[in-house]
């Protein structure tokens, strides 16, 4: 029988974790306006209703980080926070083909479920000290309690390093590449699927996704390689 994961996590110094709350609306949008360029949608509403839906079975787990040591008008503001969905079927999801729960075969998802981190966020002036880390922990800890959970899934920007760097470090695993998934600022960047699974069940990339990863590295190295093409014939007119 598979067992839950166990998380040890610390927090950061002077930082401490507390549910979002409806007066929390305006600091949140903000902080998304800062953190999330991509999409043409208003996310006001979805924040609204978000969190004004603590009663209800779709009550999405929400978890902002305050900083306690600042000045007492501003020590229960956000500085960060991530959400999460509900519950998700496990077989209708986008990664059904990329997790075989724990003494089951491939096809065998029912009854299974799989948490969505949607959104997760750091004021850059927080960064850099393990507030998002302390964050996904909280939310590992979450869904490893759930015992039909199989794993955590969510999407980053390609050219996000900083992101796919804490991702990996919580042991997320990449298994796909989506060609021009985020639109940000009228330009296309590809998106990458992360999982990582939780109560004894495995991850892997299908075929099809091994030979989609492989051409998104060709792709970034042959626009890597022009870009320092072009930054050397410039430099040469330049000198010229």
């Amino acid at each position: 029988m598979a067992t839950s994961t166990k998380v040890h996590n610390e927090p950061p110094p002077g930082i401490r974790l507390r549910p979002l709350l409806l007066s929390d609306l305006a600091t949140l949008l903000d902080i998304h306006d800062k953190i999330f360029p991509h999409g043409n949608e208003d996310p006001s509403l979805f924040y609204e209703q978000m969190l004004s839906n603590e009663d209800s079975d779709d009550k999405m787990m929400t978890l902002g980080a305050v900083d306690s040591s600042r000045p007492d008008d501003k020590s229960d503001e956000i500085i960060g926070y991530v959400v999460t969905t509900k519950i998700v079927n496990a077989s209708d999801s986008e990664i059904a083909d990329n997790i075989v729960a724990a003494g089951e075969s491939s096809d065998k998802l029912d009854n299974k479920s799989l948490v969505y981190v949607m959104w997760l966020g750091v004021l850059e002036a927080y960064r850099n000290r393990g507030i998002g880390t302390y964050l996904m922990r909280e939310v590992i800890k979450y869904a490893s309690r759930i015992p039909t959970c199989v794993g955590i899934y969510l999407h980053a920007v390609a050219e996000n390093k900083a992101a796919i760097k804490l991702y990996k470090k919580l042991k997320f695993k990449c298994v796909r590449r989506l060609r021009n998934y985020y639109p940000i600022n009228g330009k296309l960047y590809d998106g990458l699927l992360f999982v990582h699974c939780l109560n004894g069940a495995r991850c892997y990339r299908s075929p099809k996704d091994v030979v989609t990863l492989m051409l998104g590295h060709v792709r970034s190295g042959l626009k890597s390689v022009g870009t320092r093409l072009r930054k050397i014939k410039q430099e040469r007119q330049h000198r010229s």
